[in-house]
């Protein structure tokens, strides 16, 4: 919504609504509490702002600056009050077209728990005021709020879940697991909000950083940048589909482009001697150790050697499970974790749906759970991404629930068609009692929130193809301490119907919703059997190999 200033963005005023109310977010008095201009350059703030990597004492910031030169900077000015009448920091950041005319700058000595505003600026312009929020003091017990979601194609609808995300001001922290963008160009992978062909394929590091800066201006996901400090790790479709398939994966000169892009584009500083590391811990307080995996740089394929965390990293997730002292050990997981296929006891080995996941990799999964169970760990809850269904999942070793797992849907991908889904869903419960929870029709985010007690999670949902359309929580489910199982305090154990929901429900028949519904299930469909035909090649390649090897070892033999 516009101000109703009637000063220009030229003028060092930064106009646009809040999503929610609609108030300026740079106003001319804000602009002149900023420090003079001496030290900075030229260039203009049109892609929002963003925060991220919270600890009890640092924060850091994010900006970007529009200009033809090739070197400018920006101030960075961060303030304990949204008035940016109390600074507390100042620094100038230098940028060039080398790192796209990013800003980032990590910022010390804050206080712990607190909210902090901020704003950037150049000789020319004012950023919009951003917020974020350190992370509670170490012996904090004070209750976290951690929303979370993945799978945010920009075709497939409108960002509803992250306008609801906006809304829960008691967030801590927003975790965004996956998929943040999709390389396919308009059409490729569906086409539902009107087809105006203006997304393009991500090859390299222009069109990566063009998909970026496409995304970033939709409304709703710059005001969650905005609002909320953000931590992200990748999935596949940052560069491209399972791209370690072997079917053929991109060549290393692609792969850091898309992993040079997106660290440019996101709050987050690059660990010393390891460029493209993700994997790390965020403690909060005393309740929460958040702990971040990357599940696709480092995997590789087939035997000897299958892995999908690497040596070094499996390692360290391992020793960091066991030196936690926190009540809740959250997991930020890519790739759904708990078995999905023929597993009636929840730990068989037979995982035919879930390869590009944890059920392609049951040797490590199994090693992650035998070291939480041998351990005698407590309290690790899994939050999850990848798959485009909203699940609840009970993480079984040894005949019993040693861990948990949320998955907070897909904020637009394609889920299954309602009918699909309507047989589906009952269907998966039936062969996986360890689901305890199963919509795989539904779009939207979820957010977990630890006490010293217990874990709460709810999973909120909405329409994605009417912009604005409102959430609502679908269902939510109650984890006590040591318990290492889930509780359903609201909601069905399978997928509610669609219309119990009116918001959701079937729109008439040749209408234009009905027609948006039937290309999504024409998406939904081809992208099973996408999925179907890579399992198939990776089936006849790995029969191949054992093939090649009988056929070696023979060999062998003979000559002897």
């Amino acid at each position: 919504m516009p101000s109703s200033h009637p000063t220009t963005r030229r003028q060092l005023v930064v106009v646009g609504g809040s999503l929610a109310a609609g108030v300026a977010l740079t106003t001319p008095a804000h602009a002149r509490l900023l420090p003079r201009t001496r030290g900075i350059g030229r260039g203009r703030f049109l892609d929002g702002v963003a925060s991220g990597e919270p600890g009890p004492e640092a924060v850091t910031f994010w900006g970007r600056l529009r200009t033809s030169r090739p070197r400018s900077a920006a101030r960075l000015v961060v303030a304990a009050d949204e008035g940016l009448t109390r600074t507390v920091a100042t620094v100038v950041v230098p940028t060039s077209a080398g790192v796209d005319h990013t800003l980032k700058a990590r910022v010390g000595g804050l206080e712990p728990g607190r909210r902090y505003w901020y704003a950037w600026q150049t000789v020319d312009d004012v950023s919009p005021v951003g917020r974020t929020k350190t992370a509670p003091a170490a012996d904090s017990r004070a209750e976290v709020a951690i929303g979370f979601s993945s799978c945010q194609s920009y075709p497939h609808g409108f960002y509803n879940a992250h306008r609801d995300a906006v809304a829960h001001d008691e967030l801590d922290l927003y975790v965004q697991l996956g998929d943040y963008t999709y390389e396919y160009e308009w059409g490729e992978y569906g086409d539902l909000r009107g087809g105006n062909g203006v997304d393009f394929a991500s090859v390299d590091l222009t069109t990566y950083r063009d998909k970026l800066r496409l995304y970033r201006a939709d409304p709703a996901l710059r005001e969650l940048h905005r609002l909320h400090p953000v931590v992200h790790t990748w999935d596949d479709h940052e560069v491209a589909d399972n791209y370690t398939d072997g079917a053929p994966s991109p060549s290393a000169l692609q792969r850091n482009a898309g992993y040079r892009a997106s660290f440019e584009w996101l709050p987050r500083i690059a660990f010393p001697g390891d460029r493209f590391r993700l994997y790390r811990t965020l403690r909060y307080g005393a309740n929460v150790e958040l702990v971040m995996l990357d599940e696709r740089q480092y995997r590789t394929t087939g035997a000897p050697g299958q892995t999908i965390l690497g040596r070094r990293q499996m390692d360290w997730f391992k020793r960091t499970l066991s030196a936690s002292s926190a009540r809740w050990k959250l997991i930020g997981n890519a790739d759904l974790f708990a078995p999905l296929g023929v597993n009636p006891t929840g730990e068989g080995l037979v995982d035919p749906i879930n390869i590009d996941g944890w059920g392609g990799y049951p040797a490590e999964r199994a090693e992650v759970l035998a070291h939480i169970a041998g351990q005698g760990i407590d309290d690790v809850a899994f939050l999850t991404g990848d798959v485009h269904m909203f699940m609840a999942n009970q993480l079984v070793h040894g005949g019993r629930s040693v861990a948990t797992e949320y998955m907070g849907g897909s904020v637009t991908s394609p889920a299954l068609p309602d009918g699909l889904g309507d047989v589906a869903a009952p269907l998966i419960q039936a062969i996986n009692p360890h689901i305890r929870f199963l919509d795989p029709v539904r779009h939207g985010w979820a957010v977990a929130r630890a006490a010293d007690g217990m874990l709460r999670v709810e999973l909120r949902s909405n329409d994605t193809l009417v912009d604005g359309s409102p959430s609502r929580t679908l269902a939510s489910f109650v984890q006590h301490r040591g318990q290492n199982a889930i509780d359903i305090a609201s909601g069905t154990s399978s997928r509610a119907r669609v219309g119990d929901d009116p918001a959701l429900r079937a729109a008439p028949r040749g209408g234009a919703l009905d027609r948006r519904r039937r290309r999504i299930a024409r998406v939904a469909d081809a992208d099973l059997e996408r999925r179907a035909d890579v399992a198939a090649r990776r089936s006849r390649s790995a029969a191949a190999r054992r093939a090649l090897r009988r056929d070696r070892a023979t060999r062998r033999r003979t000559t002897r």
